[in-house]
């Protein structure tokens, strides 16, 4: 399993032009071969911070993915619209489970 997860600032006042950008990214994504969750989520102490938790089955799946022309699309979209360059971090997982305590 493949886990990713991306953080992305907004810009305050461009907060509510980025919600249905990656509202309509996850929705794709969840469609991709090989995807078995996408989702954003904003952070609760500041609403201008996304997360996205993605896992994939396999690397290649995400290599797809981050081949399509809509994440290229998505990805041209957000300069304006985001405080900075978004940070994407990958974790192979070879193990996991519910935690036990």
């Amino acid at each position: 399993m493949v886990l990713v997860v991306a953080r992305a600032q907004a810009r305050p006042d461009q907060r509510a032009a980025l919600v249905p950008l990656l509202a309509a990214a996850a929705r794709r994504a969840r469609t991709e071969q090989g995807c078995t969750s996408y989702a954003f989520h904003a952070d609760v102490e500041d609403p201008n911070t996304f997360v996205s938790v993605e896992t994939w089955d396999e690397r290649a799946d995400l290599d797809r993915h981050m081949g399509t022309p809509e994440l290229a699309e998505l990805l041209g979209a957000l300069p304006p619209l985001l405080t900075g360059d978004p940070t994407i971090t990958v974790h192979e997982v070879s193990a996991s489970g519910p935690y036990g305590g």
